[in-house]
């Protein structure tokens, strides 16, 4: 009786089309209460069932409605998975790879420290390296460059620019989604053309830090 009767209130939740479900959801299942009218072994269950509904004719009991009906449990079948079609690349797409990427060690100005304890001087290819040969770091780099820059020093060294870039230098984008070579342009400031905005900053910000800022949902790269 009473797991027929948690049975009930768990169709209710299950949003049943049933009379008593209806009932349950509408006025709350601390409105109704459950009571014994009969006894009878399994056998006997949908006939004394149907026996008592068509003597009491309770409006949330339909007499069609029979106990082994709703008993049975539902199966529910999972749907089958459709294989999606694999998508087929592009010739003009080059894999983004080791050989493809760069290592940014190649990348910017060259660049001269002097030590000012032992007045050596060094130079380096960019400011990434000397920061990782000075500092063990090469996300450093910024503060050589400002110190370039500025006239100032830094990590103990005077550094200072060595060369200027004048000449166009081209860039190419790596799609972070696909991991391919999607777009190439002869400059920096073509590719900002390309993509209708003005701030230079964002692909900047990602040449000079190979593989770790995107900009307009790709990684930048020189073309050596």
């Amino acid at each position: 009786m009473n797991k027929e009767w948690v049975h009930h209130i768990d169709r209710s939740k299950r949003m049943s089309s049933e009379p008593l479900h209806k009932a349950f959801r509408q006025y709350g299942t601390h409105n109704f209460m459950i009571k014994e009218l009969d006894e009878c072994d399994g056998s006997e269950v949908e006939t004394k069932t149907t026996y008592w509904i068509e003597k009491y004719t309770p409006e949330y009991n339909p007499v069609i409605e029979k106990v082994i009906e709703r008993v049975e449990p539902i199966v529910i079948q999972e749907p089958v998975k459709k294989e999606r079609p694999k998508r087929t690349k592009p010739d003009y797409l080059v894999p983004w790879n080791e050989n493809t990427r760069g290592d940014g060690k190649k990348l910017g100005f060259k660049i001269r420290g002097k030590n000012l304890e032992t007045g050596l001087c060094t130079e380096y290819e960019s400011a990434r390296v000397a920061a990782e040969a000075v500092t063990g770091n090469a996300v450093n780099n910024s503060n050589i460059l400002l110190a370039a820059r500025t006239g100032r020093t830094a990590y103990g060294h005077k550094w200072q620019i060595l060369e200027s870039r004048e000449k166009k230098r081209a860039v190419f984008g790596v799609n972070k989604k696909t991991e391919q070579i999607d777009v190439r342009y002869e400059s920096v400031a073509a590719a900002v053309r390309g993509f209708e905005c003005s701030d230079r900053k964002g692909i900047l910000n990602s040449l000079h830090n190979p593989g770790r800022y995107s900009w307009k949902g790709r990684y930048w790269f020189y073309i050596r």
